[in-house]
């Protein structure tokens, strides 16, 4: 038996195989204190980029993106879905025929296509909107579409601004096409906290600007902060 354990060779194998016992059960404790497999994916908390309108808000501004309500105009009528308010402020409102969604071109068979259509720009369960205006032209406005306490659906008309239009300070601009909403800042900057996200049709009076910075331009709203200028518009 000692010749036998003696041999070199023998030897080797014994600490070759006692090493490797050693290591499994390493990593056998290793697994069971981390308690799962790193291949699959875990599971994150669900986050949602849904926006918050509140009636009404008296606190200070706050750090996370959130909307406020929208002061723009009197909200039209009562729906049961966004594209019904659509529907009906497209044919009561602007005294149109609704063709429905845009079109990407005219339909086969058909010279032109007479109507005012829609393209919707954004939607979520808390806001919807839309550019409106005749098939093959440029769009009349913003339908920026809401819905109550009710489950009900109203819509606030908001006209495009001429072409030449300036933003101005002294002078009041507006969130504009901005898809869910514009955040605001304390200062020009990108790196800036956010202090709120404003949807479309929040308007405020111009105390500062224009700022260069981060590639942008940014104006300074009374009351709200530094935003981008590219979904802001002036308003007649």
């Amino acid at each position: 038996m000692s010749n036998w354990l003696d041999r070199p060779g023998y030897v080797t194998l014994f600490a070759f195989v006692g090493g490797a016992l050693v290591a499994a059960v390493v990593l056998l404790v290793v697994f069971f204190l981390r308690g799962g497999d790193d291949d699959e994916p875990q599971a994150l908390a669900p986050t949602s980029t849904a926006i918050t309108i509140p009636a009404t808000s008296t606190a200070a501004p706050v750090t996370t993106a959130t909307a406020t309500a929208l002061p723009a105009a009197t909200p039209t009528g009562s729906f049961s879905t966004p594209d019904d308010a659509v529907a009906s402020f497209v044919q009561e409102g602007l005294g149109g025929v609704y063709i429905g969604e845009c079109p990407p071109s005219v339909p086969s068979g058909e010279d032109t296509l007479e109507g005012i259509c829609s393209i919707e720009l954004y939607r979520s369960a808390e806001l919807a909107t839309f550019n409106i205006g005749p098939f093959g032209s440029e769009a009349l406005g913003e339908a920026v579409v809401l819905p109550d306490a009710d489950g009900r659906w109203s819509l606030v008309f908001l006209d495009f601004p001429p072409l030449d239009a300036q933003i101005t300070i002294g002078l009041d601009a507006m969130v504009f096409q901005a898809a869910d909403c514009l955040r605001f800042r304390p200062e020009p900057n990108v790196a800036a906290e956010v202090s709120s996200c404003q949807i479309d049709g929040t308007s405020g009076k111009v105390i500062d600007g224009p700022v260069q910075a981060d590639d942008l331009t940014w104006w300074r709203l009374e009351g709200l902060g530094w935003a981008s200028a590219s979904f802001l518009a002036p308003v007649e």
